[in-house]
């Protein structure tokens, strides 16, 4: 018997599951995980707090902005990815908080404002 069957007959008398693989295939890799880091920004009368994303070359933010005050006078959040020049603009009045999401952008970077 040659090496390989005594090994398939070997393994299947213990219940054991085999995978064979011709020579020479590959295996897909599996996804890089996403690497996030989060970030909370605050000013006079206002407040950001957001997560940035980073996988295989692309950017996304998600967060919360928020008009602390409440007095009538907005609040204004700005993400810039880098080097595309892609902008989201954002803003909050007070009430509800806003829930921003850009979406994945090809970027090496997103640069993330409050005003």
């Amino acid at each position: 018997m040659s090496k390989i069957r005594m090994g398939l007959v070997g393994a299947a008398a213990l219940g054991t599951t085999v995978f064979v693989l011709p020579a020479g295939s590959t295996q897909a890799q599996p996804a890089q995980a996403a690497v996030c880091r989060g970030e909370t920004i605050k000013i006079d009368g206002g407040k950001l707090e957001y997560g940035e994303c980073s996988q295989n070359g692309m950017r996304e933010v998600k967060g919360t902005l928020n008009d602390t005050k409440g007095n009538g006078r907005c609040v204004y959040a700005k993400v810039v990815f880098k080097p595309s020049g892609e902008t989201r603009d954002y803003k909050d009045c007070g009430g509800e908080v806003t829930k921003i999401t850009t979406g994945w952008e090809k970027a090496s970077d997103a640069e993330v404002t409050l005003r």
